[in-house]
């Protein structure tokens, strides 16, 4: 019997598994405690990640690029955390998402200690929640790969909490106009990508 050839996504993924640490437990910290999942999708042919736009207006993150995710509840760890909020904010059931590894947590600009799921999505129906994702963005991972494509810069005048003196940002163009990836959740794609190098 013929075994099938792998495809590039197949690759990528078993790349990713060697790389990158399984998800473990919530690290001890006196902040509080949330879990993103970096989603990883092909989209026309390619390897892509997909954001979620927040509303604006109130949100804390009003208007920015982010991963889906949010807030630990009860005593879920943080794989379950990520898949919890991704199946609320974009629709994508637990069963559509298979988990490859983990990038190591980061502190928010509003004082949460963020874990980060990287992990391969199904091709299923997208269903964002309005209240938490006004629109979805795929981003070709080549291009987020691209050093050339990024600059260290001071966050922008729309940035809340406390914000380090720069930010990694990647400038990209969508349906809706110009993009502008920054932030935390800039410094995820930038930990991937330095993992995929390595």
């Amino acid at each position: 019997m013929q075994v099938p050839a792998l495809s590039a996504a197949d690759d990528l993924d078993a790349l990713l598994r060697q790389r990158l640490p399984p998800p473990g437990g919530w690290l001890a910290t006196p902040l509080r405690l949330a879990a993103v999942v970096c989603p990883l999708v092909v989209h026309d042919g390619q390897d892509h990640l997909l954001f979620a736009v927040r509303p604006e207006g109130q949100h804390q993150h009003a208007g920015q690029i982010g991963f889906p995710g949010g807030m630990r509840s009860g005593a879920e760890d943080p794989v379950a955390c990520a898949l919890r909020e991704c199946h609320e904010e974009i629709g994508v059931p637990p069963a559509a998402v298979q988990v490859l590894g983990a990038l190591p947590p980061r502190e928010s600009s509003s004082g949460i200690l963020v874990h980060c799921v990287v992990a391969r999505l199904a091709p299923v129906p997208l269903r964002p929640d309005p209240d938490e994702v006004v629109r979805l963005l795929h981003v070709p991972l080549a291009e987020l790969r691209d050093d050339g494509r990024w600059q260290e810069r001071t966050p922008p005048p729309s940035a809340t909490g406390y914000q380090p003196r720069t930010s990694p940002h990647f400038a990209f163009a969508s349906d809706a106009g110009p993009e502008l990836l920054w932030g935390l959740t800039a410094r995820f794609v930038r930990d991937l990508v330095a993992r995929l190098r390595a």
